[in-house]
């Protein structure tokens, strides 16, 4: 019978080397990217969400020839702040200890339409650069209405769109219900938390340090309109 000194002796290599893994550094943050509630839009949301295009961008072959339109992530996703300093790989499974993939969903207008309600209706969520939105005021005889404004045209006038989300937002997570019924879901075979991991690893190599920015992909600064 294998008592309590073997067990050990036999599951030290692997605990060892398990550590060493996680204990990896992959970049070194400028700043930190703490988890922030309550607001339209954090540095830690856009840098996932932004890092989250990239390498789906990369991996991405579509029959179509139609790019990913943008990317929707959730800030409950985000389970952690990333520090100013060390990123090691243990860190990111502490930020993503989801096993979540990357999937590209085609959506109709009309489900497009509910997605930006949605993100209006909940103060917004992890958004990508390629969407911007603006709350706004409308004058409808004595009552004001409020609603999102699309900056870019395409969002106007396009038929379908494709979003680079999870898997789990996908399937209706965090009451994205717009993804209910999609024209396509195609999946990209990589999970989110190894997307993270590899941008890190990218970015590590080329010299440059974790960094990111609060702009005006979502902006809560009531226009009135008449």
């Amino acid at each position: 019978m294998v008592n309590d000194l073997q067990t050990d002796s036999l599951i030290k290599p692997y605990r060892e080397n398990l550590e060493k893994e996680m204990n990896e550094v992959l970049v070194i943050a400028a700043e930190e990217f703490p988890i922030e509630k309550g607001k339209a839009q954090t540095k830690l949301g856009n840098l996932v969400a932004d890092l989250s295009l990239e390498i789906a961008n990369q991996l991405y072959q579509p029959v179509d020839n139609d790019s990913i339109d943008f990317c929707l992530l959730n800030f409950g996703g985000l389970r952690t702040s990333l520090p100013k300093g060390e990123i090691t790989k243990g860190k990111i499974f502490e930020l993503m200890p989801f096993e979540n993939e990357l999937v590209v969903v085609t959506i109709s207008k009309e489900a497009f339409n509910s997605l930006v309600n949605y993100l209006f209706q909940v103060g917004g969520q992890p958004i990508s650069k390629g969407l911007t939105l603006v709350e706004y005021l409308e004058q409808h005889s004595d009552v004001l209405d409020m609603y999102f404004l699309i900056k870019e045209n395409k969002y106007r006038i396009n038929s379908e769109f494709k979003i680079l989300t999870s898997d789990y937002l996908a399937n209706g997570g965090d009451n994205m219900s717009f993804f209910s019924k999609p024209i396509k879901i195609e999946p990209l075979n990589i999970k989110l938390r190894d997307a993270i991991i590899k941008y890190c690893e990218s970015e590590n190599r080329k010299g440059n340090k974790l960094t990111s920015v609060l702009d005006d992909r979502i902006i809560l600064d009531k226009l009135r309109l008449k």
